[in-house]
């Protein structure tokens, strides 16, 4: 289960039991708590990977999808800075407010996916840590697909590093 965010979050993160070098956190609002458990399901039976399964729990109930995007966001970008393999994948009804939510933080490229090439250029062309999906737009065999094809991917370099220097310079506002 994701922790709370605490001063200590770096000393959870080295001290919670790991299954790989990769961390995946999954979080979703209400409308996406289906496909959430889906997914995770899916990446627990893969083997090679961590998921870690953000919420909301079902004593959170109904939740507004900042909440869950900030929670997801924080975790990929602390697993970062301690130089740690992690991305977060996103779900509410269709991943437009997640998205939005997911690149209001520093050093988060989130990107909304709805097929299974843009799951994987956006890993390629975008270096996107965070993949984002609705549950109402896409079936779960679907999901299951691009989050795989964003799993598998990695990021090319070369003429895309200048693009993603712009990207990070960004983050400080205009």
């Amino acid at each position: 289960r994701c922790q709370p965010l605490a001063p200590s979050v770096s000393a959870w993160l080295w001290t919670r039991p790991q299954v790989s070098d990769t961390l995946i956190y999954l979080g979703s609002d209400h409308n996406g708590n289906a496909a959430r458990a889906y997914v995770l399901r899916v990446l627990k039976r893969m083997g090679g990977i961590d998921p870690v399964d953000c919420g909301p729990t079902e004593e959170e109930g109904k939740v507004d999808y900042p909440i869950l995007a900030a929670r997801v966001c924080r975790h990929v970008h602390d697993s970062r800075q301690l130089k740690l393999s992690a991305f977060g994948v996103l779900i509410c009804g269709t991943g437009t407010g997640m998205c939005i939510a997911a690149n209001k933080f520093p050093g988060i490229r989130a990107g909304l996916a709805t097929d299974r090439a843009t799951a994987e250029l956006m890993r390629e062309h975008n270096d996107a840590n965070v993949l984002v999906l609705g549950q109402w737009r896409s079936s779960l065999s679907n999901m299951e697909e691009m989050v795989l094809a964003f799993l598998g991917a990695s990021f090319q370099e070369g003429r895309h590093i200048p693009r993603i220097r712009m990207l990070e310079r960004m983050d400080g506002g205009f």
